[in-house]
């Protein structure tokens, strides 16, 4: 009975496993500013400033690429350990057959 606990164990583990390293490599999608058209920027009163629309969305970008990065490398990290973990209850289930 202790072994199929183990087993069960490392099945989640393992599982658990697989989702964090698809996890990491699903990355935050980009950022697109949509564009008004003519007559909704006439009402507005004023044009959008080209230069300062773009300068933050260069500066957004780094931002969105950054933490990508950062997330991609947590969740690589988790799934190691949860492979880790996994092994490790394959082999106690293993031990005690």
């Amino acid at each position: 009975m202790i072994t199929v606990s183990w087993l069960i164990a490392a099945l989640i583990f393992f599982y658990f496993s697989l989702i964090f390293w698809r996890f990491g490599n699903e990355p935050i999608r980009t950022f697109a500013v949509r564009r008004r058209s003519e007559t909704e920027e006439i009402q507005a009163g004023e044009a959008e400033n080209e230069e300062l629309t773009s300068k933050f969305l260069g500066e957004f970008e780094g931002y969105l690429q950054s933490i990508n990065d950062r997330n991609k490398f947590r969740y690589r990290l988790a799934a190691g350990g949860f492979l880790i973990s996994g092994l490790t209850s394959l082999l106690l289930a293993l031990a005690l057959i």
